[in-house]
């Protein structure tokens, strides 16, 4: 499993690879500007044929608009290009506040990345 750190002020995020699916350790997505660096990230990943994500919330508890604007400007992407996104390793705080605005529906959502990794398994050998 290839590594990649990127940090940005105080803010931390790395990918990681298992088979051709991308997981996005993040660990802070409270802030706009530091955001967009990670969607530009994410977009380059798409641009190398990479179009299913993993995000991992692992350490992360709260999530403002801004987080729910990145989810949702990943997800776009992703299936854009002809992929997913998963969500894994939520907080309660965060699956209440997906709950609350009903982003709960848009995404597939698992308890850790192993359960997310066999979600694109499966899709893959489906289609």
């Amino acid at each position: 499993m290839t590594s990649f750190i990127q940090l940005i002020f105080n803010m931390a995020y790395s990918f990681s690879k298992k088979n051709d699916i991308q997981i996005l350790h993040v660990d802070n997505l409270l802030n706009p500007l530091d955001n967009q660096e990670i969607i530009r990230a994410v977009e380059d990943k798409i641009q190398e044929n990479f179009c299913e994500f993993i995000v991992d919330l692992d350490q992360m508890d709260f999530m403002n608009s801004s987080g729910l604007t990145f989810l949702i400007s990943i997800l776009t992407r992703s299936r854009n290009a002809g992929g997913d996104v998963a969500i894994a390793n939520l907080s309660e705080n965060i699956k209440k506040i997906l709950l609350v605005t009903r982003l709960n529906s848009a995404f597939s959502i698992y308890e850790n990345i192993e359960d997310a990794l066999m979600f694109f398994e499966k899709e893959n050998k489906d289609s």
